[in-house]
């Protein structure tokens, strides 16, 4: 394969790169062959998943070739990678994580609806929503205890 197109340290073309993180064009696929893209992804896999392999993210080429997930969709996939286990690294599982616990907390004080489309949105998975549902119910529970012991000692 000759490289086309290099840049920084892309060991193949950037035309291939951008077909093994986005998957082909409408145009079909830059490669030759099935073994042409296998020898492009072993060439090249340490520079794709370090551009294109984090946040929660993975190149279309590994959806294909490293797991047997199905891809779930752009919309979808942090939250499928989450709960795979032994895919996302401790750093990638604790920026998503901070990040839905923001989302989860702007999405305070809206109705029901806005803040089921909200979480939706931000791909905020089922279980922490409940897991820190619970947790703000526990909170409110114990602020609301002395102002109860007050009251009922008057």
């Amino acid at each position: 394969m000759r490289p086309r197109g290099r840049t920084d340290d892309c060991p193949i073309g950037l035309t291939e790169a951008m077909e093994l993180w986005l998957g082909p064009g409408p145009g079909g696929s830059s490669f030759r062959s099935r073994e042409e893209l296998l020898a492009a992804w072993q060439c090249a896999r340490d520079y794709v998943m370090r551009m294109w392999g984090s946040h929660g993210r993975r190149p279309q080429i590994w959806w294909e070739l490293e797991t047997d997930l199905l891809y779930p969709g752009y919309a979808r996939e942090r939250s499928v990678l989450w709960r795979a286990a032994g895919v996302l690294s401790d750093a990638e599982r604790v920026e998503l994580e901070r990040g839905w616990r923001e989302a989860f907390a702007e999405a305070r004080g809206m109705g029901a609806r806005e803040r089921r489309e909200h979480l939706a949105h931000n791909d905020v998975p089922d279980e922490l929503i409940e897991a820190w549902t619970q947790e703000r119910r526990r909170r409110r529970g114990r602020q609301r205890a002395p102002l109860e012991e007050v009251a009922a000692a008057k």
